[in-house]
């Protein structure tokens, strides 16, 4: 790997999370720019206490090196990239995902965290539910924000921490909200407007607090199935026998593939979306294709359409529905070095985490309804 460094990696940034200390080195200014952007609130360590370990990530953009391609590494791991168009969405989403599953403090869940006089509301859905559009709408009623796409709990206190990444948003979700002028000077990512929270609302940005509302968004139809749950998979390339693999996995039902966009784009529904990835993403593994990106939920903009309700749910069944949610999945060195695989084991936790949360199903409906019943709850 020394051969292929030295020559190339001029350009480094070290982010800090919670109790991960990564370091990224590339031969892009652009891509080291992206990053140092996209988590320019990471650049300080703010937890110095915790037992750090480390990871270093290497790009390589220029093809002029001993793999004659763009070259994608994470310690002993390489990944050559065959298309140059994998260089932006690959590189940034693997770098995520072997962050996300390495960090050991915090369980990171897939919402949005808002706060309001101390009471932590987490918003949790999949994609395509409006999940950010409602976290900005809390944020014009006077909430703090705390992240639009990660809680981070705190093992240790058992409070939930900001994850403030920067948001991307479309154009027209600001505009629904009313941040219409915010989009001037935004930087623009993949089709998405990306902006720290205070280019959107100067000194909306909150800290640590209790888990006390957790707050579960549903389409009109509700919840069909436990676990159930909408796969949209992108990959560099398909073919036809890794399609009948897929296709034969028990659980997988109403698979097609969409070529309209720049990269094949499996779409499935799974029973157990998580045990079913695995399966998916070793098949591909085993015949070289990249798994780019994955998308739990619908493609597609919230409609905000509808009556928004609101039903109580038990904290057991929260803690059942934040498993779905949680973002190391089967590969988090909590649940593979620490719980040993028992997924049971982290259920507990996570259960012991939120058990004094009050926990609901809210039906996605009109936009400035949705808002109204979190704070009728929240705020009162």
């Amino acid at each position: 790997m020394g051969l292929l460094q030295k020559p190339y990696l001029l350009n480094k940034v070290t982010l800090y999370f919670f109790d991960l200390v990564v370091t990224i080195k590339s031969d892009s200014i652009e891509f080291i720019d992206l990053f140092t952007k996209m988590y320019s609130r990471f650049l300080k360590n703010e937890f110095p206490s915790l037992p750090a370990s480390q990871i270093e990530f290497s790009l390589i953009t220029h093809p002029d090196n001993i793999f004659g391609k763009p070259v994608l590494m994470c310690n002993d791991e390489i990944w050559p990239l065959n298309d140059p168009k994998l260089l932006d969405g690959f590189a940034y989403e693997c770098i995520l995902m072997s962050i996300i599953t390495r960090i050991k403090s915090h369980f990171l869940i897939h919402a949005g965290v808002v706060s309001f006089n101390n009471h932590g509301v987490l918003i949790v859905a999949d994609g395509g539910y409006g999940k950010t559009t409602l976290v900005l709408t809390l944020l014009k009623r006077g909430f703090k924000f705390l992240s639009d796409e990660m809680a981070a709990l705190g093992r240790h206190d058992h409070l939930v921490y900001p994850f403030p990444r920067s948001l991307r948003v479309r154009k027209d979700t600001l505009s629904l909200v009313g941040f219409p002028d915010n989009t001037i000077g935004g930087e623009e990512w993949l089709d998405k407007l990306l902006l720290d929270i205070d280019q959107i609302l100067p000194g909306s940005s909150g800290t640590k607090v209790p888990v006390e509302y957790i707050f579960f968004l549903q389409n009109e139809k509700g919840i069909t199935k436990n676990n159930e749950q909408d796969l949209t998979i992108l990959v560099d390339k398909m073919n036809d026998e890794v399609l009948r693999l897929i296709e034969n996995i028990a659980g997988v039902r109403n698979m097609y593939v969409d070529v309209n966009g720049s990269f094949p784009a499996l779409i499935l529904r799974a029973d157990k979306a998580n045990k079913i990835l695995s399966k998916i993403e070793t098949i591909c593994a085993m015949h070289k294709i990249l798994v780019l990106d994955v998308l739990k939920g619908t493609e597609g903009h919230a409609s905000f359409n509808g009556n928004a309700r609101l039903l109580p749910i038990p904290v057991s069944q929260a803690a059942l529905a934040l498993l779905g949610n949680y973002q190391g999945s089967y590969k988090s060195k909590i649940l593979l070095d620490e719980f040993k695989g028992s997924s049971i084991r982290l259920f507990m936790e996570l259960s012991n985490i939120i058990a004094k949360a009050r926990c609901y199903h809210l039906t996605a409906g009109r936009l400035q309804d949705m808002a109204d019943i979190v704070c009728a709850e929240v705020c009162t």
